[in-house]
């Protein structure tokens, strides 16, 4: 493989990482018949010098860049289908607390997504102003339940955002997330996007937002992110 080749190659590579689905390929394809015919002409280096940092090449190809944020209630039910774990959870812990106020008479707190606490010893640490005796943090619904859902819904749709730009429940009401650029998200990107359900109730706050003006959540504007329609 020529050394021209190779560059051309690298330089494609670089611009399709930063696209999604039939952008990438659209940009992998124009730009390799583009730069070939520069190198054809003698003027590779001139072609890359116009072109840019790949992400600036990339931006040319990414039509999300002048999309609008999705209608709020596609981005609802869509928040609901990809946390149905940790819905399920919510549910768990609720019949939970009810049966314990049968059995003891103690009454309880609940919240959707769930209050997040930690004991320590005696004491604990909690994310919310909620009492830490909410849930029955013995219990495995809590213990390790939630952990896990919680994960899901942090780790796991975060990283699957920034790899795929999209997550099942998104994936259904035809949404991705790109970049205010219209590119592909970081990995940390696509987690600290969704931090606020570590808040438990007070999450909801980040939706404030989004019910009016560019229909953004609070996150969405610290990670100059946003969600838009995926049939574009």
């Amino acid at each position: 493989m020529s050394d021209e080749r190779r560059t051309i190659d690298d330089y494609t590579d670089k611009v399709a990482r930063h696209l999604i689905g039939a952008e990438r390929d659209r940009a992998r394809a124009e730009l390799g018949d583009h730069l070939s015919e520069a190198a054809e002409a003698g003027e590779l280096t001139e072609a890359l010098d116009r072109l840019g940092p790949p992400a600036e090449a990339a931006a040319a190809f990414a039509e999300s860049r002048t999309a609008q944020p999705a209608r709020i209630d596609l981005r609802f039910v869509a928040v609901l289908i990809d946390n149905l774990p940790l819905v399920a959870i919510s549910i768990a812990l609720f019949v939970q607390g009810v049966l314990r106020t049968i059995e003891t008479g103690a009454g309880f707190t609940m919240s959707f997504p769930p209050a997040t606490y930690f004991r320590i010893g005696e004491g604990c640490v909690a994310f919310t102003p909620l009492n830490c005796g909410a849930y029955d943090a013995s219990g495995l619904i809590y213990s390790l339940g939630f952990p896990l859902a919680l994960a899901w819904s942090v780790i796991g749709l975060g990283l699957l955002e920034a790899r795929t730009g999209t997550t099942p429940g998104k994936r259904l009401m035809k949404l991705r997330v790109v970049t205010e650029t219209g590119l592909r998200i970081h990995p940390l990107t696509g987690i600290v996007r969704r931090i606020s359900l570590l808040l438990g109730p007070f999450a909801w706050v980040d939706w404030v937002p989004a019910v009016w003006g560019d229909r953004r959540r609070i996150l969405d504007r610290l990670t100059t992110t946003k969600v838009v329609p995926a049939d574009r």
